[in-house]
């Protein structure tokens, strides 16, 4: 294996996934994940009361490290840091798929055609440009499914440890990747070679799952000190572990044919099938223990489609379909160039380009749509933050303003800072909730009785506050369903 071929490849494939990912932006469109994901990095690295209410009881973890790392890069103002750290980690993710399929035999240049496509698959290039956190999600299952083969064919404890680190990994880099690893559990047994199994099956689980086991208790741990609970990150109605539950209305999967679970099973495997034309090769050419892990993946993958669509945790079954691609990778490389040719390799991964495509306009959500639009070059798209986009620049030059940022939607990332806002988190700020009386210049909030104005702390704390801000305050923005006050000067109302 040449050295020159990881760097290389992840050079190349950079600027296509970047360019994939930053277009649908470039149109006008962002989603609100990756609004919350950008606000959460901004508000982490500028104040400390947030970075301690957020890293406390964050889930997933690993998706606002890597952001709040981005964030603290000088130069990248307007820049969104979760679009940073999704195309940097998907590169790497692609570059290692040409690594396994060089080593499984295939010419380089071939390999690197089928890994550009797979990385810009609808459900992955929807993921990145949204703000999801599959990327981080399918780095780590590229991970554990090379080292599932590896660990069928040669028992190796180092494959055990891999598979175990990675899936400890993908559980705390994405609120999907949690349920694949919950679906992966009783498939593990069946991953462990026979002799293994039969000197010691506890001893050779408990390898499998310790890193798993350990992640979770420090997980637990964390968000009883910081939370009060160790389920405290999945008690907000916004959890990330919730998915669609509050609005499973709007998920034509939830209300179709995921909504009941032979449904879910059957077009969930037509999708798997449609999206991934790759996995029957595989399993098709591939010898008996590549057949067999390839089959294990896929029952993975199926189960936990029908388990997030039981849950209404799946709103959009391309969240889940995003992992297909490691798995095709796998089953590209163990056919061989001797038994794919080189040419019919990059022509499957483009035809599961297309069949996703399609597949996502039947079954996609507001997300999707609004994705699609941009991409389409269609203008005005569903979805888009504009307004909330325009609230942050009239704010920019404004210092000592009261706002709560966590369901500001993208207005942080609109002023680009988080110096100079006072958050709930703030002690000053809670102080003043607490005797209903504010001592900030400025406060911005949302209609207290709109939806996201339910959740908007300074506007329940102070519900008269939206039509009257008191003698001396002035109006001094109103758009939509927010309004920005200045407030009098006076000491009752400023702070020191």
């Amino acid at each position: 294996m040449p050295r020159w071929l990881l760097p290389v490849s992840l050079a190349l494939l950079l600027p296509l996934i970047g360019f994939v990912a930053s277009w649908p932006m470039q149109e006008g469109w962002l989603g609100p994940a990756m609004a919350d994901r950008w606000t959460r990095a901004l508000l982490a690295t500028s104040d400390v009361g947030a970075f301690r209410d957020l890293t406390g009881t964050a889930y997933p973890v690993l998706p606002l490290t890597f952001d709040m790392g981005v964030a603290l890069i000088p130069g990248l103002d307007g820049v969104p840091a979760p679009l940073v750290v999704n195309v940097l980690i998907l590169s790497i993710a692609a570059a290692l798929w040409v690594r396994m399929l060089v080593a499984g035999g295939h010419r380089v240049v071939p390999s690197l055609v089928t890994a550009g496509l797979l990385a810009c698959t609808p459900s992955l290039a929807l993921n990145v440009a949204a703000g999801g956190a599959a990327p981080l999600g399918v780095l780590a299952f590229t991970i554990a499914v090379s080292s599932s083969l590896r660990l069928a064919r040669r028992g190796e404890v180092n494959a055990m440890i891999a598979l175990g680190v990675s899936l400890a990994c993908l559980a705390l880099s994405d609120a999907a990747g949690a349920y694949i690893v919950l679906a992966a559990v009783p498939f593990i047994a069946l991953m462990l070679p026979a002799r293994m199994v039969a000197t010691s099956a506890s001893g050779s689980l408990l390898v499998v799952m310790f890193p798993l086991m350990f992640a979770s208790m420090a997980l637990f741990y964390a968000n009883w000190v910081f939370g009060g609970s160790p389920l405290a990150f999945a008690a907000g109605v916004d959890a990330a572990i919730h998915g669609s539950a509050a609005h499973v209305g709007d998920s034509s999967w939830l209300m179709g044919p995921g909504g009941t679970m032979g449904m879910s099973v059957l077009v969930g495997l037509a999708l798997i099938l449609a999206n991934a034309p790759l996995l029957p090769v595989g399993m098709l050419l591939g010898d008996s223990g590549a057949r067999r892990v390839l089959l294990l993946l896929t029952g993975i993958l199926l189960t936990a489609l029908v388990l997030t669509s039981a849950t209404w945790f799946l709103g959009d079954p391309g969240r889940l379909l995003a992992y297909l691609a490691p798995v095709s990778v796998l089953a590209a490389a163990v056919t061989g160039r001797n038994r794919l040719r080189a040419g019919v390799m990059p022509l499957l991964a483009a035809a599961g380009l297309l069949a996703g495509w399609w597949a996502q306009g039947q079954v996609g959500d507001a997300d999707t749509a609004g994705w699609r639009q941009a991409v389409l070059g269609a203008g005005q798209v569903e979805g888009d933050t504009r307004g909330e986009l325009a609230l942050g620049r009239f704010l920019r030059d404004l210092d000592d303003v009261a706002i709560d940022g966590l369901t500001a939607g993208a207005v942080v990332p609109g002023r680009g800072r988080a110096a100079g806002l006072v958050l709930p988190s703030n002690d000053r700020l809670k102080a003043d909730l607490i005797v209903r009386q504010l001592r900030t210049t400025y406060v911005a909030l949302r209609d207290p009785v709109s939806p996201a104005g339910t959740r908007d702390r300074i506007a329940q704390a102070l519900p008269d506050l939206w039509h009257d801000a008191g003698t001396g305050a002035v109006l001094i923005y109103d758009r939509g369903d927010w309004r920005v006050w200045r407030l009098p000067a006076d000491s009752g109302k400023r702070g020191e």
